[in-house]
């Protein structure tokens, strides 16, 4: 056993049997679990669907598991069990098609060569560890440049490439954000898909564009609280990081005639409808018989939680598997 494999379906195997090594049973709901962590929140430098390319070429050859792993495991597993787990990772993987679109993927490259020239869209007004906390993706450090010590590139699922990086302004830890110096989209409408995806506001940030619109998604898909969501359904429900993602996500809501909001069932055990998209909305009107079009107005869920009238929640995107309910105390 030696060093961490650098890449392909050893490295991805490693990471896998490494995140289990003190379990003493590879059983199916171990399988389902690690499958739904590799699509949700792929390894570094890594799309879902390359995670799943290379652990299947792995399995092709005859090469011994046991010697992806650097050191031995606590506890100890045949040959015959690594295999078996891997294919069964495999298969739940399989089991999930589609896969859900993800707000960001990370890219395994260093600091750009132009990125001195290129434009600072934001200064998030956090250190390398909170921002780390917040996007459950961690900051490289940055070897044999004088100016940077991490960067993080992000591919954003609006297509947009921007990075992190830290430090930037003298004797300050924020993180500045940067778009390429070549990108063909203005670099407020890349900070509007930037705030969509990461669940940032401009309460924490200095917006270094010409001013974004707060209603805009950037031409963005999935956003960080859906995602969120999704992922913490993995372990067992929404949480307090959910929460927290839902009082600064910007949420829609079915319009009335008079004030007030859209509300389903009795006090106590009721319910206000909000989704994470106009699109979730109007599909979710119209399947009830509504308008094609239908009114709505959007502000965020600490705000929205204001509105509610005695004894009510609010439920996130009602219909999809990862909807979850909050009302003034947290998750319902």
């Amino acid at each position: 056993m030696g060093d961490w494999p650098a890449t392909g379906g050893d490295r991805v195997l490693s990471i896998l049997f490494y995140s289990v090594q003190y379990q003493s049973a590879f059983d199916d709901a171990l399988a389902l679990f690690r499958a739904r962590a590799l699509i949700l929140e792929p390894i570094h430098g890594l799309t879902p669907e390359e995670e799943y390319e290379a652990v299947a070429a792995s399995l092709r050859n005859d090469s011994p598991l046991a010697d992806l792993i650097p050191s031995p495991l606590p506890v100890p597993h045949s040959e015959q069990e690594f295999r078996d787990f891997a294919r069964r990772v495999l298969d739940h993987m399989d089991a999930l098609r589609p896969w859900p679109e993800l707000p960001f993927l990370s890219v395994a490259e260093g600091p750009w060569q132009d990125y001195a020239d290129s434009p600072v869209i934001a200064r998030i007004r956090m250190n390398e560890m909170r921002v780390t906390e917040r996007i459950h993706r961690h900051l490289s450090q940055v070897n044999g440049d004088e100016r940077l010590r991490h960067w993080l590139t992000l591919r954003l699922n609006s297509g947009d490439e921007v990075a992190l990086a830290e430090p930037w302004w003298p004797g300050s830890e924020d993180i500045a954000v940067l778009s390429r110096r070549d990108a063909d989209r203005a670099t407020e409408t890349v900070l509007e898909a930037f705030l969509h995806v990461t669940g940032f506001t401009l309460d924490d940030l200095d917006d270094l564009t010409d001013g974004v619109d707060r209603l805009s998604r950037g031409g963005a898909g999935t956003g960080w609280l859906a995602y969120t969501l999704r992922r913490e359904r993995t372990s067992g429900g929404a949480g307090q990081a959910a929460f927290q993602a839902f009082q600064r996500a910007r949420l829609h809501c079915e319009a009335m005639d008079k004030p007030g909001v859209v509300a389903v069932g009795p006090p106590g055990k009721g319910l206000v409808p909000a989704f994470t998209s106009p699109e979730a909305l109007a599909h979710y009107v119209t399947a009830k018989g509504g308008d094609l079009e239908p009114r709505f107005f959007s502000t965020v869920g600490a705000d929205l939680l204001g509105l509610l009238p005695d004894g009510y929640a609010v439920l996130v995107d009602p219909g999809q598997e990862y909807a979850a309910a909050f009302d003034r105390h947290g998750p319902r």
